[in-house]
Formats: structure tokens, C-alpha cells, sequence
């Protein structure tokens, strides 16, 4: 057993080493020979991963079934290659986050002034979709005190690294394990009227609720709707999209006000409803810039799962 964790713990390090080297190499080139080569990963990423490129196929069918399947194909490709050139644009950023105010603007600043002037904190409701990473260090970059909730990597060294380059840019990481630790850095940087980013749109069939995401029911996260009921932070959409050339907006809207109805239950559902809409809108404009490998309707409704046993 020893020895298992011993070859473990060198095989991790020995990663880590390569992750830190690639991750220097893609800081010094420039971004444009990121580009080309997160073109031609991409494409062999693509030809690579079949279980997720099946994946991606099947969850564009639900979405999207009047499409032909050679057009979900096409779109597919398209992401894939978006989705790698996206990791070594970020890579990039992460060790140049002083010239990322050249190429990705912010479209709608003042709902987000307006929305911290309450005094209440800010929980920034957004998706999986462009080059995610990315808003959260541009918000840094214009100084606002930015929390983004993430899954952590099964790596623990890995995760340290990247922790660390997040740190440097602006951006402090709350991870979203364990629940307890993760709603507690929440709530406290709420209290200092900081932003929290929290991301919307994954299955999540063991706490969630049911609401229709593209004509099919989704189990879909309630955490920034019970937050705010919590905190009386604001909620605010926003997401970042890729426009001509490798620029990009973060498109920032108003406070979505919550719909409070005779019921909490009612209340969560009502507003995660609200909030899946405005989502799918954002899909609908460009669907290659959402990620499509991610199994969004594979948790089904208890009666459901009932009816085919």
C-alpha cells in the first residue's frame, strides 16, 4: 500500500513539473502561437475523445434536435476547438494578467457599482460558457475583490498550482468542497460586499431542482438563489463571449430581483426556473461557446427513473 502512494505521490509531482513548464512556455510565447496550437490540439482532442465527443453530440440533439447530425458534428468540432484554444488563452493570462484589459472589455460596469453600492455583497450568476475563466480575471484586473467557486481537481498539486497563478491574478478561489467550508467563504465575502462567481448550469441531481432547460427537465443548482435569500445579496447575470478575433465581453446585466412566493420551496424553484431561462438564451446566441461535454440532462426526475424500472 505504501509503495502505491509512493509511486502515486512521484507520478503527481512528476506531472506537476510538466503542468508548471507548459504553463511558463505558454506565459513567454506570444498569445497568437497559443492560438495556433490550441487550433491543432483541438482538433486532435476532437478526434481523440470519443466517449466525450459522443457526449457533446448527444446533449446537442436534445438541445437542438431540428439540427441535421453532420451540423451537431461540425458544431461539436467547433467546441472542442474553441473549449483548447480557450486553456492555452488562459494559460496565457494567468502569466500576463496585466495586458488583459486590451482584449476583453466589460459591457455593462454600472449594474455591477450599482449592485455593490447595497452594501450586500454581489453574486455573479453565470454559465460554462466562452472562456469563463477569463471574466473572473478581468474583474480582477479593474479592481474589484473577485471569489470564484470551483470544483477542485483530483490533483491536489495541480490544484495547488493553479490556486496559486488564480491568487496572483486577483482572483481567490472558494472551493466547493466541502459544502460546509464552501457556504461559509461565501457568506463571509459577502459580508465584506465582495463578488462571488457561481456558476449555474451543471447537473446536479442529489440537491437541486427540476426546471426545463431546452424542453427537457434538468436538475439544476439552487446555491446562489438560496444565498441571496440567505444574505440578501444581490444577483446579478453575467457571462463573457467571444467576439471577432480573440476579443472578448463580459456582458454584465441588471439585478434580477427574486420572485418571493408564498413558500420557499416555491421561491427556489420559481427563481432557478427564471435563471435556467436566461442561460439557455445565452447558449441559444453562439452554442458553440457552451460546454457541450458536460452531461447536463443525465440525472433524471424520481418518477422517471420509477417508470423504466
Amino acid at each position: 500500500m505504501a509503495k502505491k502512494e509512493t509511486k502515486k505521490t512521484i507520478q503527481r509531482r512528476a506531472g506537476l513539473f510538466f503542468i508548471k513548464l507548459f504553463t511558463l512556455v505558454c506565459g513567454l510565447v506570444p498569445l497568437g502561437v497559443n492560438i495556433f496550437f490550441g487550433k491543432v490540439f483541438g482538433v486532435m482532442v476532437y478526434w481523440s475523445l470519443r466517449r466525450h465527443r459522443r457526449a457533446s453530440i448527444e446533449s446537442l440533439s436534445i438541445a437542438f434536435p431540428e439540427i441535421s447530425f453532420v451540423a451537431r458534428k461540425k458544431l461539436t468540432k467547433k467546441f472542442f476547438i474553441f473549449m483548447v484554444e480557450g486553456g492555452f488563452e488562459l494559460l496565457y493570462y494567468l502569466k500576463n494578467a496585466d495586458k488583459i484589459k486590451r482584449v476583453v472589455k466589460i459591457k455593462g460596469k454600472r449594474f455591477l457599482d450599482k449592485a455593490l453600492a447595497r452594501g450586500k455583497g454581489v453574486i455573479l450568476v453565470t454559465a460554462h460558457y466562452g472562456n469563463f475563466p477569463l471574466m473572473s480575471l478581468r474583474l480582477a484586473a479593474e479592481g474589484y475583490p473577485v471569489h470564484f467557486v470551483a470544483r477542485p481537481m483530483r490533483d491536489k498539486y495541480a490544484e495547488g498550482h493553479f490556486d496559486r497563478l488564480r491568487t496572483q491574478a486577483g482572483v481567490k478561489t472558494i472551493s466547493a468542497y466541502p459544502r460546509k467550508a464552501c457556504v461559509s467563504g461565501i457568506i463571509n465575502a459577502l459580508a465584506k460586499n465582495e463578488i462571488v462567481i457561481i456558476q449555474m448550469d451543471q447537473n446536479f441531481g442529489t440537491g437541486g431542482v427540476w426546471v426545463d432547460f431546452f424542453g427537457k427537465l434538468a436538475a439544476t443548482p439552487t446555491g446562489p438563489i438560496v444565498l441571496s435569500l440567505r444574505t440578501r445579496a444581490a444577483l446579478v447575470p453575467s457571462y463573457i463571449s467571444q467576439v471577432q478575433g480573440r476579443k472578448h465581453i463580459v456582458n454584465i446585466f441588471p439585478e434580477e430581483e427574486l420572485s418571493l412566493l408564498e413558500n420557499k420551496e416555491k421561491t427556489i424553484l420559481t427563481n432557478a426556473a427564471k435563471f435556467t431561462k436566461i442561460i439557455e438564451g445565452w447558449i441559444r446566441e453562439e452554442p458553440y461557446q457552451w460546454s457541450w461535454i458536460h452531461r447536463r440532462w443525465k440525472s433524471r426526475p424520481p418518477k422517471m427513473n420509477s417508470q423504466k424500472k
